[in-house]
């Protein structure tokens, strides 16, 4: 007690002196990594560039569609008395699938023909009633007119006829139907109520839309890679084999569509139409590049770009300029060395 007595204002003093230090190290020194020319080891991070492979890719949501598709209806309106289809069924290019009526059909195309006979004999009529007189300008109207007459009863038993022919539907294509809007004979029908759809599946392509931004970096022909939801674990190689020149109709912002190969057989069905997927465009890729983490690239504002490189407890501000460049990775075309430290700095 008498040793602290006698020395307890030195003790004090020491005391303060001490904690002075400490307070004034800790204050240097949250200054100084307040620099960002220092290397601040407690957020900082250093990293050496990498050489590896590099690619821009570019992925779009999309689904499968077909190329070849027909909706079939009826020209006119009549009875249905025949369906040969089901949705499921398969059907061959020129099968039959349904039929109208015909009886109507055959009466009114007897009675365009009747007319048409009527309107012959009088044409042949006034042709040898005027055969040896001077063509008037009276006499010219009156031949005009038989052969208009004449001409129109040739175009409406043609347009009958082919009411005959259209009753009955057939197929343009392979393939499988997906739509019977009316399956049973017997009721009334005309286009706005019966219709059936045919789908070729060996047709199908994979649709995307690009934005008006970024088309102009794509090309037919380019290679391509898809993953569709329904297989995750497939992926398939594509390409692209359209390109739209006019942009979707009906879209908030300009978009064009893009078509890639589905390089399956899909006798079995195995791919739908509508099926979700992605596609993945490689838009540029180099080998064996210097790279460094996205993270480590800083922009003036200027459109020049820098990294910090650790010299000791300083850094070194190194402008660098970049090539590829991709959501996690940059590639480094000037500026640095594969053995050089490069400091990520973190606020």
């Amino acid at each position: 007690m008498k040793f602290f007595s006698k020395y307890k204002n030195k003790i004090i003093i020491g005391i303060i002196i001490i904690v002075a230090i400490l307070i004034g190290k800790n204050i240097y020194q949250a200054q100084k990594y307040k620099n960002p020319t220092f290397f601040n080891p407690q957020k900082d991070t250093v990293i050496t560039p990498k050489i590896q492979n590099i690619q821009d890719n570019l992925t779009l949501a999309g689904s499968v569609k077909a190329d070849e598709n027909a909706t079939l209806t009826f020209l006119n309106p009549g009875k249905l008395v025949w369906v040969g289809v089901k949705v499921g069924d398969s059907v061959k290019k020129g099968q039959a699938i349904a039929s109208q009526d015909k009886a109507q059909l055959q009466k009114s195309l007897q009675s365009q023909f009747n007319n048409y006979q009527t309107n012959l004999s009088q044409f042949w009529d006034v042709q040898n009633q005027y055969k040896d007189t001077v063509i008037s300008d009276t006499v010219q109207r009156i031949l005009d007119r038989t052969q208009y007459s004449l001409d129109n009863s040739v175009i409406n038993y043609e347009i009958a006829d082919m009411a005959v022919q259209e009753s009955t539907l057939v197929s343009p294509i392979n393939g499988v139907v997906t739509d019977v809007s009316e399956p049973h004979a017997g009721t009334n029908v005309n286009a706005a109520n019966a219709s059936f759809t045919i789908i070729n599946p060996q047709s199908i392509y994979f649709y995307a839309e690009i934005d008006q931004s970024e088309v102009s970096q794509i090309k037919i022909g380019q290679k391509a890679t898809l993953s569709i939801d329904a297989f995750p674990d497939t992926n398939l190689d594509s390409e692209i084999t359209y390109i739209a020149f006019t942009p979707v109709a009906g879209q908030s912002s300009t978009v064009y569509e893009l078509r890639f190969k589905l390089p399956v057989d899909n006798k079995n069905l195995t791919y739908r139409y509508g099926m979700d997927g992605d596609v993945t465009i490689t838009l540029n890729q180099q080998d064996n590049a210097l790279t460094l983490p996205i993270d480590a690239l800083n922009d003036e504002g200027n459109g020049n770009n820098y990294v910090w490189v650790k010299n000791g407890d300083k850094l070194i501000k190194k402008n660098v300029t970049t090539g590829i460049e991709n959501d996690t990775d940059v590639q480094i075309l000037t500026g640095l060395n594969s053995n050089d430290s490069i400091v990520i700095k973190k606020v």
